[in-house]
């Protein structure tokens, strides 16, 4: 578990992310609204050069092709049926992946990361495993170069 005290400490568990990253891999960030999810994927997209990321939740998906890799970032909040993710071209994504709110769809790839962020007294708290070897590869990854406890 990581403790993230302010959204600095966001920011910087996404652009220590965007060093570690290569195409075809796979993030899905998990938690409540306003536990930082959107402020991490800023960070990473503007670490890997893509520009200023925004949230999709009215768009579903936003794409940011200028960087090291292209980022495809959908976020679920708002899809309520299954059948409304065939739309998303999820199987499409080449580079980096990035799913808001991954927890309420099976449409991770089976090798992921997956990012757990919480509320956590007046900060958040950041949980990172991995499925699969390149997800479980991340995991650790992040966690020695955030310090984690």
């Amino acid at each position: 578990m990581i403790a993230l005290t302010d959204a600095a400490a966001t920011e910087r568990v996404g652009t220590v992310l965007a060093g570690l990253v290569r195409a075809g891999d796979a993030v899905a960030l998990v938690g409540d609204l306003g536990a930082g999810k959107t402020t991490l994927v800023a960070a990473l997209v503007a670490a890997l050069g893509g520009g200023v990321a925004t949230s999709p939740t009215f768009a579903l998906v936003n794409e940011y092709p200028g960087g090291r890799l292209a980022v495809t970032h959908v976020d679920l909040y708002r899809v309520e049926k299954e059948r409304e993710l065939v739309e998303l071209g999820l199987d499409e994504v080449q580079d980096l992946l990035i799913v808001e709110w991954a927890d309420r769809f099976d449409v991770m790839p089976r090798d992921h990361l997956r990012l757990e962020l919480a509320h956590a007294g007046d900060g958040r708290q950041l949980t990172a495993g991995g499925t699969g070897p390149r997800g479980r590869e991340l995991a650790e990854a992040l966690a020695r170069a955030l310090g984690a406890s």
